[in-house]
């Protein structure tokens, strides 16, 4: 499998790596909480700015010493994505060209925002690019999990967008569906290399174990507030990966 690389760490060898999200509203929450996540199984933490109330930019290199040696992603999550609130899709990219500028290593660029301002997603992600960030081109569907054809599909469109890890996160109705979504997932890390997928709720807790075998080189866990429904705490998921 191709490998991504971010600091020291290395997507696509090994076990899956534990990302823990960090909901703080303020910069000395937010830095408390990566500070208590650095004790943690985490071997990445994700700063969730849609629940930022402060300003990201300013807050954005203190939260970055916090986290030290562990690399942070920073997404901004929009509310037809599941997030907390929406932003204008200009100011979207502007933020996330920002935080690359200040040394983010890793951030997340929305599917959806993407093909809808392809040309001005490609501009960020060229940019992004040029400074040696790492990008996870995300979909999530609260709601049901499509087909896997269309789900293979939906990792090839990231990837071929700039995408260096693809990430797709679906609601199951069924046990079923939690295999089409591993079956997909199966088939596009063959063509795409190194992808996430999750299943979420308590029905796909499968995936957040057991991904790793069927393509996925990262999962979520909790420290605190979950980001998504179906999270496991860290060190429980550690002791079961």
């Amino acid at each position: 499998m191709r490998q991504v690389v971010v600091n020291d760490l290395v997507f696509g060898n090994g076990r899956m790596k534990i990302c823990v999200p960090v909901c703080a509203q303020t910069r000395a929450a937010a830095v408390e909480a990566v500070r208590e996540i650095r004790g943690t199984p985490a071997a990445l933490i994700e700063w969730r700015l849609d629940y930022f109330t402060e300003d990201i930019l300013t807050a954005a290199p203190a939260v970055l010493e916090a986290a030290g040696e562990l690399p942070l992603l920073c997404t901004f999550r929009t509310k037809a994505e599941g997030g907390e609130r929406e932003i204008d899709p200009a100011a979207y990219f502007a933020l996330n060209e920002a935080l690359g500028a200040l040394g983010v290593p890793m951030l997340d660029l929305e599917l959806a925002l993407c093909l809808a301002h392809e040309a001005r997603a490609k501009q960020a992600i060229d940019a992004l690019h040029a400074r040696g960030a790492v990008l996870v081109l995300s979909s999530h569907d609260f709601e049901k999990t499509p087909p896997r054809d269309a789900l293979v599909e939906r990792y090839r469109q990231m990837e071929a967008l700039g995408g260096d890890l693809p990430k797709i996160a679906v609601m199951p109705q069924s046990q079923r569906d939690v295999m089409v979504l591993l079956s997909a997932m199966t088939e596009a890390s063959a063509a795409c290399g190194p992808l996430i997928g999750i299943s979420m709720g308590e029905l796909g807790k499968l995936t957040r174990v057991r991904g790793g075998a069927f393509g996925s080189v990262m999962t979520f866990a909790s420290k605190g507030k979950a980001s998504a429904p179906g999270q496991i705490d860290a060190e429980t998921l550690a002791s079961m990966l």
